[in-house]
């Protein structure tokens, strides 16, 4: 298949590695300014896959046929990316691997039901245009449709230009995403997973919608919020009792959330999981704060939760504190530093 790579951070410079190296077709679609100092060729440092390049096109706009969209833009900059994407064609399929719980709504506003829902559990920095630091030994996206397949008929699509006037404004409350009704598996999906594994990626075919999404925020939020309070790495946060005591609690509370939600998830294996991560596990809310990158990710991953458990009246104090505390963190940090400048708006991954 044609895959379109929105977003040429961490994230979407290890997927467009992966997919190139496994023989697909990818195209970058890259700032004009990152554009300019791309050569064609995706440098990855990588524990898991050794050193290697692969020669992948980079655009500053997609204008033809695809058959994927990834999105891998972080969610402040979600807006302002798709602007880089002409209204038609339209792709077949598109699939965010932004995190948060919100995104999803614009998305559908944008592409209807060619949009899928998706998550991706990996560890990956650019450290310049078409460079990029795979960390992680792993690598595993999550999949799931909340429709069935896409069809740009007259009713769905009457302009064919993958626009959906019918599903309201972006910007009014999110509707649920709700799981297949079909038992039949999606198509889409199995193509996708299809291709992953081509490229070495783990893939997931899931069921519900929000449980992809509820699944990897989970784990994210207490991550990204005590290692941006620790202004380290998790081993930081681990030597300090008060800042590892609330890390739990969030993850905790978190999971209370999604089970008001109707998501189940095992908090024991949550829990565990936290308790067993190499101590050098860093985040991007941590890195970006850091460097002075803004705005971060920090709304998009606490405001969806915190709105959440107002609604089902499930209280969340840990999350609250850990999220003032990176608030602060955030007005005390100092301006960017040096590599710090050549992100804008969230595109480090």
């Amino acid at each position: 298949m044609r895959h379109a790579i929105l977003g040429a951070g961490g994230v979407g410079l290890a997927l467009g590695a992966a997919l190139a190296r496994g023989g697909h077709d990818v195209t970058l679609v890259m700032r004009e300014s990152s554009r300019a100092r791309y050569r064609g060729v995706i440098d990855v440092h990588s524990a898991l896959r050794g050193d290697h390049r692969v020669a992948a096109r980079g655009v500053d706009r997609l204008d033809e046929p695809v058959d994927v969209l990834w999105v891998t833009v972080k969610a402040p900059a979600l807006r302002a990316a798709l602007d880089r994407v002409g209204p038609r064609p339209a792709p077949h399929s598109v699939v965010p691997l932004l995190n948060g719980l919100d995104h999803p709504r614009l998305l559908r506003d944008r592409f209807g039901p060619r949009q899928l829902v998706g998550a991706i559990r990996i560890e990956a920095e650019r450290t310049a245009p078409g460079k990029v630091t795979w960390n992680s030994l792993f690598a595993e996206v999550s999949l799931a449709a909340a429709g069935g397949p896409a069809e740009a008929d007259s009713t769905t699509d009457p302009a064919g230009d993958g626009r959906h006037p019918d599903t309201g404004p972006a910007d009014g409350p999110a509707a649920p995403l709700a799981p297949l009704q079909d038992a039949r598996p999606d198509p889409r999906l199995t193509a996708l997973a299809e291709d992953l594994t081509d490229a070495g990626i783990g893939c997931v075919q899931e069921r519900d919608p929000a449980s992809v999404l509820w699944h990897k925020l989970v784990l994210l939020l207490p991550l990204a919020l005590a290692t941006t309070a620790a202004d380290g790495p998790l081993g930081v946060v681990r030597r300090r009792p008060a800042l590892l005591s609330l890390l739990r609690d969030t993850a905790r509370e978190a999971c209370a959330v999604a089970a008001a939600e109707g998501v189940a998830v095992d908090e024991r294996t949550l829990l565990h999981t936290l308790d067993t991560l190499p101590g050098r596990t860093d985040t991007s809310l941590h890195r970006d704060v850091a460097a002075g990158i803004r705005p971060t990710e920090l709304a998009a991953l606490t405001e969806p939760v915190l709105r959440r458990a107002r609604d089902r009246h499930t209280p969340v104090p840990a999350i609250a504190e850990l999220t003032r505390l990176v608030t602060e963190r955030e007005l005390r940090a100092q301006l960017p530093a040096q590599h710090g400048a050549t992100y804008r708006k969230g595109e480090t991954s």
